[in-house]
């Protein structure tokens, strides 16, 4: 793939060139009355104790830092070196979202719907995304279910509708960020990203392996309805002494699915979810059904629209003579219904988007709350969601070498933190206002729910550790906050690169280091 490195550059070097340092023109805006007297605190210069004294890492390329909540430092371990975060680059689009709440919670007037009136024939429907990424259908679903909408509609009298129009224009159109990995793309944790998003922009696929080798193994979409996809099953299940090995080929750019490989026999059920191309059309192909389920007919097309990624998007100087000069975002690009709204879905509330991603790690919903912070700052963009981060950290008082950020998720190669910076992060939130919120996001070690649920559970640090877990190839680390053994809260960062592939997840060796410190102090 070497013929692939020069077009890569460019696109390093864009990034690069877009990530330039930020002034603090947002400052008031994003957090008002935070104190600051607890923002980076001492930088980790001095030297790191020897590798003996974590020795569940010392095969392992990692970062460590432990400080107390003043900042004092208690541990450190190649704290101010760059690393790839994973998903505890989430903590920075939580934070700078939690710290700009009033901002936000005034953007978005959730889900709408439009009714557009034609000179002939039954009128249009568009169904207007503004970023909230809860929206359902389903007979699961009990709050922002598009069959809602639908009911409004069919209530207002209306029992044909020609055209359904998916609008995603509150956003740039921006489906994948920049250093995500093709191969992830047809998972849950690579779906496509937009501002009108159902069902995770998900489709679930229920695969069931036969109880006798040789047979076809079963494969039926969960979702009501037609199927989406064109599935072509081609897996068989092998002998019950031999591998499973199930693979899935999906293309982009069209709707067809292959699963080939074998299943053993008498093996568990499980689902597959199938990520999408394009949300604002899964979202009218889902609002089909749920108007024809209240008898109202759909005789026209599904389309949907876009917003092309403009050089607007991208936040500029504000003296081109002064390469110190602030960057700011253009004014909001508006996608204003030209007719009334007929109804509108209430958007989650901000707290629950946050829990949602930090909990359980939802890459989506991170992604989401990024291009909403684009909006606070200008336009619906990843470039101007990573400019309000950046400002933000400008206040926490980290250095700016010491990271760089290219997605919310944290799944993009391009991301980079030190750990001295994420406990700086966390030592300002633990100061500010918001700061409670933010803790009660995090996952909880041994408890029922989160990424750290079977971690912690039964030793001296159960329900006590408070933390972002982080998972890639090659990627495990940990952040957050826990509870020593004098009853002091500590603030700590591993960070694990250049994991071998082959090797197991590096988590309990992050788990058993975390026990020792705790008993230390």
């Amino acid at each position: 793939m070497e013929q692939g490195r020069p077009f890569m550059s460019q696109i390093a070097n864009r990034l690069a060139s877009a990530l330039r340092p930020a002034r603090r023109y947002w400052r008031a805006v994003l957090l008002a009355g935070v104190v600051t007297a607890f923002a980076a605190g001492p930088v980790h210069s001095r030297d790191a104790p020897e590798i003996d004294a974590y020795p569940a890492l010392s095969d392992l390329r990692f970062g460590l830092s432990v400080t107390d909540l003043e900042g004092n430092v208690l541990e450190a371990h190649r704290a101010d070196e760059r690393f790839m975060p994973a998903s505890n680059n989430k903590l920075f689009v939580t934070a700078a979202a939690l710290a700009a709440e009033t901002d936000l919670s005034a953007l978005a007037p959730g889900t709408q719907l439009v009714l557009q009136s034609t000179s002939s024939g039954p009128p249009n429907l568009a169904l207007i995304g503004r970023g909230d990424p809860t929206l359902r259908f389903g007979p699961e679903c009990t709050e922002r279910c598009l069959e809602t909408l639908a009911a409004v509609v069919a209530e207002a009298g209306i029992t044909e509708v020609g055209d359904l129009t998916g609008d995603a224009r509150w956003f740039a159109d921006e489906r994948r960020p920049l250093g995500w990995s093709w191969d992830d793309l047809k998972f849950r944790h690579g779906t496509a990203i937009s501002a009108l998003a159902v069902n995770d922009n998900l489709v679930p696929l229920r695969i069931t392996p036969a109880r006798e080798a040789g047979a076809s193994v079963g494969a039926a979409w969960i979702d009501p309805g037609p199927a989406y996809f064109d599935l072509h099953n081609q897996v068989e299940t092998s002998d019950p002494e031999g591998i499973s090995a199930l693979r899935l080929e999906r293309r982009m750019g069209n709707r067809k699915a292959r699963l080939y490989g074998q299943l053993v026999a008498g093996a568990r059920s499980f689902t597959l979810d199938l990520a999408v191309d394009d949300p604002a059309h899964l979202a009218v192909w889902h609002f089909k059904q749920a108007l024809e389920a209240e008898g109202v007919t759909v005789s026209g097309a599904l389309k949907t629209q876009h917003r092309p990624l403009q050089y607007v998007d991208e936040p500029i100087s504000t003296d081109p003579d002064d390469p110190e000069a602030p960057r700011q975002c253009a004014q909001q690009i508006d996608s204003v219904p030209e007719t009334p709204v007929l109804t509108a879905l209430d958007p989650a509330p901000l707290q629950d988007i946050v829990t949602e991603i930090n909990r359980d790690s939802h890459n989506m919903y991170a992604e989401v709350l990024l291009r909403q912070l684009g909006r606070a700052a200008g336009t619906g963009s990843t470039f101007c969601g990573v400019l309000q981060i950046e400002t933000f950290l400008d206040e926490v008082g980290v250095d700016r070498a010491s990271y760089d950020i290219a997605d919310g998720s944290g799944l993009s190669n391009y991301n980079r933190a030190t750990p001295a910076t994420m406990t700086a992060l966390l030592r300002y939130a633990a100061a500010a206002p918001w700061g409670d919120a933010y803790k009660a996001s995090l996952p909880v070690g041994g408890a029922q729910d989160g990424t750290l649920k079977y971690r912690f559970r039964g030793t001296a640090l159960d329900g006590k550790v408070f933390a972002k877990t982080g998972t890639l190839n090659h990627v495990d680390a940990l952040s957050g906050y826990m509870q020593a053994r004098s009853g002091k809260t500590l603030v700590f960062s591993i960070i694990i690169n250049d994991r071998p592939l082959s090797s197991p997840s590096a988590m309990p060796a992050i788990q058993a280091t975390l026990l020792e410190i705790a008993e230390r102090y």
